[in-house]
């Protein structure tokens, strides 16, 4: 996608969200990528696919890093909103965005982030965005979102808060007929995208030690 669609089509969500009741400060800018990257790091410890990143071991501080750099590389490229001080927040890539790795993004930032080419962590998740990124791809077109991150802080789960994100994205998708697209590397995660309304379109296992499982939301207006 080009960077004045990509640009379009982020305005066009934004202001869905904020038609239906969420803020300007609930945007990732600049300005709040530590409390985003907070959420991120609370929300998925003991997660299976940073457990294998730190080969069994959650590195909080590392975590931190890659984040950011991610984050910094990407700000207008992907949509990230948060709820209630950031307890839950979804981030979402508009179709057809491209994406490099890790590795690239590492290389473009600042000289700071150079350390990270000598850490483990780096390329095992560059890998394994190379593979899943090929395991999603035949389901990513035009009319196609990807949901990159969606998590809640340990302590707000099962409140509602990631819910009513994720609702409102489902709605923005029912009222301009795409689709969603996302990844969970959890089996107990499945049943709850279900009732969301997503459906199982693949599920593997990455070198033989970390599930993978392909999910996609297709509303009644979307049409190929």
């Amino acid at each position: 996608m080009g960077t004045e669609t990509n640009n379009h089509a982020i305005s066009m969500l934004n202001r869905f969200f904020i038609q239906n009741g969420f803020s300007e400060n609930s945007f990732l800018s600049q300005s709040n990528i530590d409390e985003f990257i907070s959420t991120n790091v609370d929300g998925y410890r003991d997660y299976p696919v940073f457990m294998y990143f730190f080969n069994g071991k959650y590195d909080e501080k590392t975590l931190t890093r890659m984040l950011k750099i991610d984050f910094k590389a990407r700000i207008n490229k992907i949509l990230g909103i948060s709820t209630d001080n950031y307890k839950s927040l979804i981030m979402v890539e508009p179709p057809l965005t491209e994406k490099t790795g890790m590795l690239s993004y590492i290389k473009a930032i600042d000289i700071s982030s150079l350390p990270l080419l000598f850490n483990t962590a780096t390329f095992r998740q560059d890998s394994f965005e190379k593979y899943a990124i090929n395991k999603r791809k035949m389901y990513m077109d035009e009319k196609t979102w990807y949901i990159y991150i969606f998590v809640t802080r340990k302590e707000f789960q099962r409140k509602g808060y990631g819910t009513k994100l994720m609702r409102t994205l489902i709605d923005f998708a029912d009222k301009y007929g795409y689709r969603l697209c996302l990844e969970t590397n959890l089996n107990a995660n499945v049943p709850m995208y279900e009732k969301f309304g997503f459906s199982l379109m693949d599920s593997s296992l990455y070198k033989n030690e970390l599930e993978h499982y392909v999910m996609l939301y297709s509303p009644p207006t979307y049409t190929a």
